[in-house]
């Protein structure tokens, strides 16, 4: 998602992908793509040019983001 933002991408991570996977349907679409073995689906990331100008960053919760230095 960095790596998007740095080629002047939007992106946006739908963690829904488990539960999808592991219907009947779910395991059909990874083996039509050849992902097989030990591999499973855990999230999706969709990527786009962003139609207007970039949101800002929301506010985050007070005890949540922790500095490091």
């Amino acid at each position: 998602m960095q790596a998007a933002y740095c080629l002047g991408l939007g992106s946006c991570w739908i963690n829904r992908a488990r539960e999808e996977f592991d219907t009947d349907e779910g395991k059909e679409i990874l083996r039509s793509l050849g992902v097989e073995g030990d591999y499973e689906g855990i999230g999706h990331c969709i990527l786009g040019y962003i139609d207007g100008e970039e949101p800002e960053a929301k506010e985050r919760r007070p005890g949540r983001v922790y500095w490091a230095e």
